[in-house]
């Protein structure tokens, strides 16, 4: 029996075409990509892209500047030795390989179907690699894979790869209202406007000098021209906040959304809303975390409160086939009867820190009303 036709095109000026289509178009249909931006750029990823002198295992770091702190030379002093320098964190994290492989069939099912093999299996490993790059960022952002079923691709019990998954500090942990624990949470301890107002207000507490322990302020990021806080709320947690707010008031938070940015708020289609300059937009897979309460009975869903430089993404190009961000990969099964294709990307996302505190992230855990089975 002879082996089946090869899924990837063997034109090697086609095949980095269909590698730059399932990459490009992983990304894009991401939930993040609409917050990703360049390194030094307010966006809230980070993203270092084809790297071509990263691979598997290897280091990436990402620079952050932090603000200026020192008092004002007036009349008569001495400037020398007294200059303000920049104050430099550089984050490190690493890129791993990551790969996956589907099983397309045979010559005779794609008969019997009648559909493109190509077409479906490019769609298939784009649709694939953005769920692993999406829950990736979520699990980083969030320090935890958590314990609900939302995060599909990864066990309980994941602990990062090849980044640790890092919980958040104390700075950056607000439970309940902020004045709860993991102990003291109960089930009415739900997000709210007057939560999201607590947040505001201790973003604007946070004024600098990590070096003196102190967190670092969380600039905003830019949305439609205009700097905002963003929260990343769960389904069951902006069904909270809508309920809290009322219908009025959520119909007056979408219009406050479309004034603020513009056109860009049709980037956020989960039902956004703006309060207090903070733009509230719903995810798909949020985190769920068990424990809390004094019985250890309540489920949380974290939600996260980001602006600039939260988190950072890589993927290196060393080794790679044409150099490209992905590598796609004819294989068969069964003697060939079966074709086989694959992805291979050296990948990496981590939350940032700035001299071991978290950088442009508060983690918000609160109790939710469970959606109905």
């Amino acid at each position: 029996m002879g082996s089946p036709a090869k899924i990837l095109p063997t034109d090697p000026i086609k095949r980095k075409a269909w590698a730059s289509t399932v990459y490009q178009d992983s990304h894009k249909a991401s939930y993040y990509s609409r917050m990703t931006g360049k390194e030094l750029s307010p966006a809230v990823i980070v993203r270092k892209e084809n790297l071509q002198d990263k691979g598997k295992g290897d280091e990436v770091t990402t620079t952050l500047i932090a603000k200026l702190i020192g008092t004002p030379l007036f009349s008569g002093d001495r400037a020398e030795g007294r200059e303000l320098t920049m104050s430099h964190a550089t984050h490190t994290m690493r890129i791993d390989e990551m790969r996956q492989f589907v099983n397309l069939g045979s010559d005779i099912e794609d008969a019997k179907v009648g559909h493109n093999t190509r077409s479906t299996g490019r769609a298939a490993l784009a649709a694939l690699l953005k769920e692993y790059i999406e829950e990736s960022i979520t699990m980083a952002l969030n320090g935890a894979r958590g314990s609900g079923d939302e995060i599909q691709h990864f066990p309980t019990g994941f602990s990062g790869r090849p980044n640790p998954l890092r919980a958040p500090d104390a700075a950056h942990h607000f439970i309940g209202d902020g004045s709860k624990t993991v102990e003291t949470l109960t089930s009415n301890d739900k997000m709210s406007l007057d939560v999201i107002n607590r947040l505001v207000a201790k973003s604007k507490t946070m004024l600098g000098g990590v070096s003196r322990g102190k967190p670092q302020r969380i600039e905003k990021t830019v949305v439609g021209g205009e700097k905002v806080h963003i929260l990343a709320v769960g389904p069951e947690v902006m069904y909270d906040i809508r309920k809290d707010v009322g219908d009025t008031g959520w119909a007056q938070a979408q219009r406050a959304l479309t004034t603020k940015v513009g056109r860009d708020a049709e980037l956020f289609k989960g039902g956004a809303g703006m309060f207090n300059g903070v733009l509230v937009d719903e995810i798909d897979a949020p985190i769920k975390i068990g424990g809390y309460g004094q019985n250890a009975n309540i489920q949380a869903c974290r939600s996260m409160f980001l602006g600039a430089n939260a988190g950072a993404i890589a993927n290196g190009t060393k080794r790679m086939t044409d150099g490209m961000g992905v590598s796609l990969i004819d294989s068969s099964l069964d003697h060939g009867h079966e074709k086989v294709i694959g992805f291979e990307i050296h990948f990496g996302a981590d939350k940032l820190s700035f001299n071991g505190m978290d950088h442009g992230s508060i983690a918000v855990d609160n109790a939710f009303t469970p959606a109905p089975n």
